[in-house]
């Protein structure tokens, strides 16, 4: 396993050229429970930008929607004008083959209307999008429920002609387990 992920890893870095990716994931004990907060993150230097991806565990039932919370940030140095759209966050889902299985834009139509958003250095734009545990990688695949096992996930954020970037986080594992 730990093999699979550092052939990801390096093939995602290749992919991402010269932009930093990495991913933490720390747990916090609150009243004799535990909470387990994942993170990656992404970085376009050029662009001035970091995509940061999290989820609130790493283990899930099966069926039990997945929240993900994409945040893109200014780390640049000075005020941009970031053009937001609807398709700007997205994400994939890879099965433990490293296969694709199903990524939140696929199929979807999305308004042609972009907001120019000023984003001073430090403040960014957070959207939060579901995975609800299905497949959707083909029109006769779409709304399949998945099976139980281990999935990695990776945050996306697209840029527009007048502002190109295109970003991806590490991947985050996780495990889909029978209730």
């Amino acid at each position: 396993m730990a093999l699979k992920r550092l052939i990801l890893l390096s093939a995602l870095t290749v992919v991402l050229g010269f932009s930093m990716v990495y991913a933490l994931s720390c747990k916090l004990k609150i009243k004799n429970s535990t909470l387990t907060i994942s993170t990656a993150r992404g970085v376009d230097e050029q662009a001035g930008l970091e995509l940061t991806m999290q989820l609130e565990k790493t283990e899930y039932n099966l069926g039990e929607q997945i929240s993900i919370t994409l945040t893109i940030t200014n780390i640049g140095n000075q005020t941009i004008n970031f053009p937001y759209a609807a398709w700007t966050f997205d994400f994939r889902v890879y099965n433990d083959t490293n296969s694709t299985i199903y990524q939140w834009s696929s199929l979807r139509i999305f308004p042609m209307h972009i907001i120019d958003t000023p984003l001073d250095l430090g403040t960014g734009l957070t959207n939060v999008l579901v995975w609800p545990q299905t497949s959707n990688r083909t029109v006769d695949s779409e709304g399949v429920p998945i099976s139980s096992g281990t999935y990695f996930i990776v945050g996306l954020a697209h840029g527009l002609a007048d502002y190109e970037y295109e970003i991806q986080t590490t991947p985050i594992q996780v495990t889909i387990v029978n209730p």
